[in-house]
């Protein structure tokens, strides 16, 4: 019996083939919602294609093998032999497509030749390492309301920190190691409001490279 983590168990549209269909696996087992001449079945297909194509895209991410690799041909030629119907391939692909683009787009802003984060990030981050040092080194904790001006310059670098858009690999990996490694970052991240916006959103937007929102009023 396989044992996890194996696509043929792990995911819920293929099957472990029996030993009179020759045994093997069954890469495409999803069921349409019935005959397209009949209202909403293709709009459930579509739905359906999509969300099998999360669960696939997940699946993959979590378990990155050379085996898993080759899973995207596999469907699709069951797909072909099957003749799947259109909604749900449609749906699929879809969705695996919107990923490629997301993925595409920061390998084609990647043009740091020497594997090191952007100007842009590098600036930010510098500004709020100097700015967070300062606080740290100079401020008491019985005497901050004496030393607001460092306080506010501190958010404020950590702030433009958290909304400067990637552009490459190197960028967001620069901002992840961040946001893991130091505390107050990441309390800010999951916990803080950038303007009227919960600071996670603005932080994910800013690592699919996406230009912050003016707000009219900054802060958290």
């Amino acid at each position: 019996m396989l044992k996890s983590p194996h696509h043929a168990t792990d995911l819920s549209f293929m099957r472990i083939k029996s030993k009179a269909e020759g045994g093997g696996v069954d890469h495409w087992n999803a069921l349409t919602a019935g005959p397209y001449s009949e209202a909403g079945n293709y709009t459930q297909d579509c739905t359906t294609g999509r969300q099998i194509a999360e669960e696939f895209l997940k699946y993959i991410g979590k378990h990155p093998t050379n085996g898993n690799a080759t899973l995207l041909g596999c469907i699709t030629f069951d797909m072909i032999q099957k003749q799947a119907p259109k909604g749900l391939v449609l749906g699929f692909m879809a969705a695996v497509n919107d990923y490629a683009m997301a993925v595409a787009r920061l390998v084609s802003n990647n043009t740091t030749a020497d594997s090191a984060p952007s100007s842009a990030i590098s600036q930010v981050i510098q500004d709020w390492r100097e700015a967070d040092t300062r606080f740290s080194n100079e401020v008491k904790l019985d005497t901050r309301d004496a030393n607001e001006v460092l306080w506010q310059a501190k958010e404020e670098a950590e702030t433009a920190m958290l909304k400067e858009p990637c552009r490459s690999l190197d960028d967001i990996r620069a901002k992840a190691e961040i946001a893991l490694r130091d505390e107050n970052v990441f309390d800010s991240i999951a916990n803080c409001t950038i303007g009227s916006e919960h600071a996670l959103r603005v932080f994910l937007r800013s690592l699919l490279g996406e230009e912050p929102t003016p707000v009219d009023s900054g802060g958290k």
